[in-house]
């Protein structure tokens, strides 16, 4: 029972801290560089948007506001059957060269995207969020690294806003300073395995349409990486969005985003052939597969603990888990019952949002094992 509990509070704390370490050694041993050079291809920014007459306006502006030759930038806004005034506001802004694409119904942002690109000439394309804000020096940082004829994918450097220091503001910029350290590190090694949803650029003729249901974000740099081009992280890139506010908005994106890279995962299952991919195989087993498991790992660990503690009332180890484990879920519930009252304590944020994470896994893995992910998405607007 020992060696078992033990065992499992390893692969916890490999999957969190392990590979963290891991990665970032092996990132200054390997020093993989990426060939740069000021370039100025054509390019496109896709802009997804289902009902965004709130933001789309300030996005557009933004958008116009990027340093790059006009002659060879173009931008599109995907409208995936908006309902509300998006497609007014975006033809509104027709006479400064933004072109509205408009697919009817609702088809998801994946197929929407695939649409889209059926019709997109150019050398570069960017996938955008209708959310995400971009400091005026992206487009030329992002495309610079295209000058290297092994990089297929560039992904940029998101960094979120917390205006209103939120418990899950706290959190989320946390997990993704981690996230974007490891991304650092991953490139350095040869390639991700995965890139930032709200801005990530690739090579034209490299694109490969994916099923409606799957995300792109992570499907669609591991598709890359087997054509055997490299998926490789800007950090100058820079892009801001706001942070989620509340739990229930986390949530709602948490399960969507995790479940679609499980079944991201599946689609693209012959990258975990750790003999052709063997860098690819163990990020990925590392960096995805073990910790859409915590889940499993840790209700197992606090069953087991129970267990031993009421089979040995005795036994130091088991109790001193137990306590740690009972102290880290009651802070968490605490700062979940603050959020409920609108005081918002920083201090107990990470068991809250590590709790979050997890319990999300949890449904995302047994929602992927029982029914089909569904193609559409909706902003998780504050509010």
């Amino acid at each position: 029972m020992s060696a078992l509990l033990v065992n499992l509070i390893l692969l916890v704390l490999y999957t969190y801290f392990g590979y963290f370490i891991a990665v970032i050694i092996l990132g200054k041993i390997i020093r993989l560089k990426v060939y740069k050079n000021d370039i100025e291809p054509h390019v496109t920014m896709l802009i997804a948007a289902y009902n965004e007459e709130q933001g789309i306006a300030q996005k557009i502006e933004d958008t116009l506001k990027l340093e790059y030759a006009k002659e060879k930038f173009r931008i599109i806004v995907v409208s995936d059957g908006s309902t509300d005034g998006t497609d007014e506001i975006v033809k509104s802004y027709a006479d400064k060269g933004v072109e509205l694409l408009r697919v009817e119904g609702r088809v998801g942002k994946t197929e929407a995207r695939n649409i889209a690109m059926a019709s997109i000439q150019g050398e570069i394309i960017i996938f955008s969020d209708a959310t995400t804000a971009y400091k005026e020096d992206l487009i030329q940082k992002m495309v610079r690294n295209f000058a290297d004829p092994k990089v297929g994918m560039v992904t940029g450097h998101l960094i979120y806003r917390d205006s209103n220091n939120t418990q899950m503001g706290t959190g989320q910029k946390l997990y993704w300073k981690y996230e974007s350290m490891i991304k650092k590190a991953q490139t350095s090694m040869g390639t991700l395995t995965g890139s930032v949803g709200c801005v990530t650029a690739f090579r034209k003729e490299l694109y490969t349409p994916l099923p409606k249901n799957i995300i792109e974000d992570f499907t669609g740099p591991l598709m890359l990486v087997m054509k055997g081009f490299r998926v490789v992280y800007e950090e100058e890139a820079l892009c801001f969005e706001e942070t989620t506010q509340k739990a229930k908005n986390e949530w709602n994106m948490r399960v969507r985003v995790i479940r679609g890279g499980m079944t991201g995962m599946i689609h693209a299952r012959k990258i975990l052939n750790p003999i052709s991919y063997p860098i690819p195989f163990f990020q990925l087993m590392s960096h995805k597969i073990l910790r859409w498991l915590i889940p499993v790992f840790i209700i197992t660990t606090f069953v087991l603990t129970n267990y031993m503690v009421w089979a040995d009332p005795k036994n130091v180890f088991a109790l001193v888990m137990l306590a740690l484990q009972m102290i880290f879920y009651f802070t968490a519930l605490c700062a979940y019952a603050l959020e409920k009252k609108g005081i918002h304590n920083r201090f107990v944020a990470i068991p809250l949002y590590f709790l979050i994470l997890n319990a999300a896994s949890l449904v995302a893995l047994v929602k992927t094992i029982t029914s089909n992910l569904e193609a559409t998405w909706e902003t998780q607007r504050e509010g």
